[in-house]
């Protein structure tokens, strides 16, 4: 089972901790990260990092820095190797992984000037951000479980993830875990939030993404 690496968050705290403009929205899955990440960078100017799209697409993993996440992303089908582990091989799996990713967004960050900036996802476990950025940087969104969770079917954006899980072998049984590893990891999300003194921001249908981002915007400043 993978651990966090405590040498490793030590160093990203030396390049993240003091950057006094960083801002970082988390949340689970169909929170509204990107809707109000999106909608306060229009709003205000400030440049919005995915994270996501950095994890994917740009950052380049070492084995030996990054073994966690190496071993998944180098698995022969990462989607089905992920999935096929028990709870807490997966729950350790994302806890080491968010070390793994914010060293590399450390390095992505290092150099460059402390400028507004507002990091959008990327992080299942607060409690291994709070120890590279203060917590009152950060902001935890919460919605209503069944809107939440109904994201999965009713937006389209998230329609390849679901069917590339229902076509894996026993993709039905994959699926159905899928959805319940989601909610643990929103579940941790929400409580190691509190645990950690970050600030939530429930929202439901009645809010619209102006309002919502109203009350993100004055309590991050």
């Amino acid at each position: 089972m993978y651990t966090q690496q405590e040498l490793l968050l030590g160093h990203v705290k030396n390049v993240l901790f003091s950057r006094s403009n960083l801002r970082w929205l988390i949340g689970g899955s169909g929170s509204g990260k990107s809707t109000i990440s999106q909608a306060i960078g229009a709003r205000t100017g400030i440049a919005v990092y995915d994270m996501d799209e950095a994890v994917f697409g740009r950052f380049h993993f070492d084995p030996t820095r990054h073994p966690a996440t190496t071993a998944w992303f180098t698995a022969a089908n990462p989607l089905h190797w992920m999935l096929c582990q028990p709870w807490p091989a997966f729950d350790a799996l994302y806890r080491a992984a968010n070390a793994e990713t914010l060293d590399l967004l450390a390095a992505d960050l290092a150099g460059r000037p402390d400028e507004p900036l507002l990091i959008d996802g990327g992080i299942t476990h607060p409690t291994v951000l709070t120890q590279v950025i203060p917590a009152g940087q950060i902001i935890c969104l919460e919605r209503d479980e069944a809107q939440r969770a109904g994201e999965w079917d009713t937006s389209p954006s998230r329609t390849p993830m679901r069917d590339e899980i229902l076509a894996l072998p026993d993709g039905a049984a994959l699926w159905q875990r899928f959805q319940e590893y989601d909610r643990q990891m929103t579940a941790t999300l929400g409580r190691e939030s509190r645990e950690c003194g970050i600030q939530i921001v429930r929202w439901s249908e009645a809010d619209t993404v102006e309002r919502v981002s109203e009350r993100v915007l004055r309590l991050l400043n």
